[in-house]
């Protein structure tokens, strides 16, 4: 079943009723016509509708193909930082073509020695310091998953070329090597209740009270005090429970 795309359409009919609400109402005050205005209103909401949704449509597109290529660079790079040193041989090698060979823990092709790198943190300037140390008449090339800004100001001080996770990504993809199923990518799904236990904690507990202690004295002054009796009683309680119980 299809989800619904609540966003898209409360987006297109929020375009629709402001076009009808600008149009309807100018027309009416200048024509003196309520059926003018509202047979332009209505034709504008449609069409102001309509170019809303196709353009929220084709945005939200665009940004779900991304949030998707991020998500799966991420998956690749934990991917490759627990996959043993002959899978990221084997897979750089079909990867760089019939001419690459493999040489030790590098990968050699044409004028360039190709060095494989993969962590879960950015690699420190000791990890590029063991690769300047090793001797070789050819290009240096480091494929890995990112480097601090000393490491990478270090390679390109001596040189070495360095492929990042984007790079290897595209490289893989346009190959079609990218694995069929991700080291640990079906993440465990957090429990609503989590997600609001976790952000819940005792710095929430001043601002509560005040709100509420707020909104209770409206209550004093007010001519529908039950309100704010209610949503302020409701404050000071979860203020209590965030100071109490966190």
């Amino acid at each position: 079943m299809k989800r619904l795309n609540l966003p898209l359409i409360l987006d297109t009919l929020f375009a629709a009723l402001c076009a009808f609400l600008l149009f309807f109402t100018a027309l009416r005050f200048y024509t003196k016509s309520a059926v003018i205005g509202l047979a332009f209103g209505i034709c504008a909401s449609l069409l102001f509708g309509a170019l809303g949704y196709l353009y929220i449509s084709s945005k939200q597109k665009k940004n779900m193909l991304i949030s998707r290529d991020e998500r799966e660079k991420k998956l690749l790079a934990l991917h490759l930082s627990l996959s043993s040193d002959y899978y990221i041989r084997n897979l750089l090698k079909k990867c760089l073509g019939e001419e690459a060979k493999i040489h030790g823990k590098r990968i050699i092709l044409g004028g360039q020695s190709c060095f494989y790198d993969f962590k879960m943190q950015p690699l420190s300037e000791d990890d590029i310091a063991r690769i300047i140390k090793y001797k070789c008449d050819t290009e240096k090339v480091l494929y890995c998953s990112r480097l601090s800004h000393e490491a990478a100001v270090l390679a390109e001080n001596f040189s070495i070329k360095v492929i990042g996770i984007n790079e290897v990504y595209k490289l893989l993809k346009e190959k079609e090597l990218l694995p069929e199923k991700y080291v640990y990518e079906e993440v465990k799904k957090v429990s609503l209740f989590k997600r609001i236990k976790l952000r819940f904690s005792r710095r929430l507990a001043a601002p509560l009270f005040w709100s509420g202690a707020a909104l209770i004295a409206l209550s004093y002054v007010s001519y529908f005090p039950i309100y704010y009796i209610i949503s302020g009683g409701i404050m000071l309680i979860l203020s209590a429970v965030a100071l109490i119980f966190n």
